[in-house]
């Protein structure tokens, strides 16, 4: 069987690891390597994490470390503060508290980060390459806007770059702007509109596709192999720290990296997509980092990327329930 040939590219922590592993678990997708980019948390702890996790699933996966920084973004003196910004980490009993889980509690295995640089790595594999590959990109995009800026003609060798990304009508870091977008706009505006095949999965999408409750983490809980005693005390942490950042008594989180991937798997978890054209504001004003898009409907078919609007969370929870249960 042929299987589709894919790189994930990420800044994992929870839910960069349920889509690895969604990935990982599934029978017609061949991950052939991680690259590491710092977002949520610095870079040499997503290279940790992400061979915890391979080597937790029983696979034997290179991991290349990529960018510590953002392509210009830091060089701009003040820009963070030109907009209310989302608490990402808080102090409570002497202990930092983070959105995401810096390290894993799982084994590290004996495998080594690659000397390679992920950039370095993104841009032989696809060169060289015999057959289109898909990229998941679920972190910020600057390992890949930082390959096509040296090689451009490496998009003619990729299939499909699915994006966790941008915001329909709202922002998450700040009033409009999405995490990872906000984290490299210029990245982001750079891959966007490459040339590449692009289908960005935005915060609403993600929401309305791969929200899990309470009862929702308790029924893989009830799978009890590693993989999924994982996912439900990582889940059950995520909903902790992010109750203790944010407030409100939360009861759910979503899993945005996973829904961003899981068309990758079964293209009918989409209940609406469409053709936009869309760019990334930089301008490092209150709008820095926002998704815009050109909705007008009248340069449509001059743009290779694909938005999703809607996502059938019926599906995109069995998906990962059943991959998990032929987990022994």
């Amino acid at each position: 069987m042929n299987k589709k040939k894919v790189i994930f590219d990420c800044d994992i922590g929870c839910d960069d690891a349920v889509a690895l592993i969604a990935l990982l678990t599934c029978d017609d997708i061949e991950v052939e390597a991680i690259t590491c980019v710092r977002g949520n948390i610095p870079v040499d702890d997503v290279v940790r994490n992400a061979l915890k996790v391979s080597h937790l699933c029983g696979k034997d996966i290179p991991v290349y470390k990529g960018c510590s920084t953002a392509m210009v973004k830091g060089l701009i003196k003040g820009r963070e503060s030109n907009t209310l910004m989302q608490t990402i980490h808080v102090e409570k009993d002497g202990k930092e508290i983070l959105i995401h889980d810096p390290d894993f509690p799982l084994p590290l295995p004996e495998r080594k980060v690659e000397d390679k640089h992920a950039c370095s790595y993104l841009i032989e594999r696809l060169k060289n390459a015999q057959e289109k590959i898909d990229i998941c990109a679920v972190g910020p995009l600057t390992n890949i806007a930082m390959a096509l800026r040296l090689e451009p003609e490496i998009v003619n060798n990729i299939g499909t770059i699915y994006i966790m990304g941008g915001g329909l009508y709202i922002g998450n870091r700040t009033p409009l702007a999405e995490a990872n977008f906000y984290d490299d706009a210029e990245a982001a505006e750079i891959v966007l509109n490459s040339g590449a095949n692009c289908l960005v999965c935005p915060i609403e999408a993600c929401e309305d596709g791969a929200t899990y409750t309470q009862n929702d983490i308790a029924r893989i809980g009830e799978l009890n192999n590693p993989v999924a005693r994982f996912l439900e005390d990582e889940l059950h942490g995520y909903i902790e720290r992010c109750d203790i950042l944010f407030g409100g008594g939360l009861e759910s989180c979503c899993t945005y990296d996973y829904a961003a991937v899981a068309p990758l798997i079964d293209e009918s978890v989409i209940k609406e997509k469409r053709r936009d054209i869309v760019h990334v504001d930089i301008s490092g004003g209150m709008a820095d980092g926002q998704m815009v898009i050109d909705r007008r409907g009248m340069f449509e078919n001059e743009s290779k990327v694909e938005v999703i609007y809607r996502m059938d969370a019926e599906k995109i929870h069995r998906i990962l329930l059943d991959q998990l249960s032929k987990i022994s």
